[in-house]
């Protein structure tokens, strides 16, 4: 049969495979719970916060052509008042007025995606037409002049559209056509 065995050595070993598993059982659910702690839960410790999203603010009236009002979202970058275009694309204008008893901003800006539009017309006090980038992948801000508006402005105009085509060259003179021979010749 079998032979006889050591009660007190087969205790340890049966206490030894115990404590074992038991330890390779906690250190699996360990290395599962980790894996599963993300970034946005705060790990790692030394991980940066997201610039918070601009809060949307209503400094100026934006009006349509038609009158009605121009949906556009408007921020604070600092001390400059931001109005968002970044989604337009095409043609298209709207004027911006001063609600009642307030003063322009001390200074303003438009915010364009690059290729969407190729040009932006501001004209208020002056006349101002800002060119927009083809390349680039994040949206640009426009600083409106100083001199576009004053305190006395009564609304700024603005309007985008596609940028101005040039002529690469100018087409080379045809050759002038021979004279046809007189009657008679």
């Amino acid at each position: 049969m079998f032979p006889p065995t050591n009660s007190l050595w087969s205790a340890a070993l049966v206490k030894s495979r115990l404590t074992s598993g038991l330890v390779s059982i906690i250190a699996c659910s360990a290395i599962t719970a980790c894996s599963s702690y993300t970034v946005s839960m705060g790990w790692p410790p030394i991980h940066k916060k997201p610039k918070p999203v601009p809060e949307a603010v209503h400094e100026l009236n934006l009006l349509n052509a038609d009158g009605s009002a121009a949906s556009f979202a408007q921020y604070w970058k600092r001390n400059t008042l931001v109005i968002d275009l970044s989604g337009v694309s095409g043609a298209g204008n709207f004027a911006v007025r001063l609600p009642d008893e307030t003063t322009w901003p001390v200074r303003m800006a438009v915010r364009v995606r690059p290729g969407s539009i190729g040009q932006v017309e501001i004209q208020g006090e002056e006349r101002s037409v800002l060119p927009v980038s083809n390349e680039g992948a994040s949206n640009i801000d426009l600083e409106i002049g100083p001199t576009i508006y004053t305190p006395k402005t009564a609304a700024i105009y603005i309007s985008w559209g596609p940028g101005p085509v040039f002529a690469d060259a100018a087409p080379a003179d045809a050759q002038p056509a021979q004279p046809s021979p007189p009657p008679g010749s």
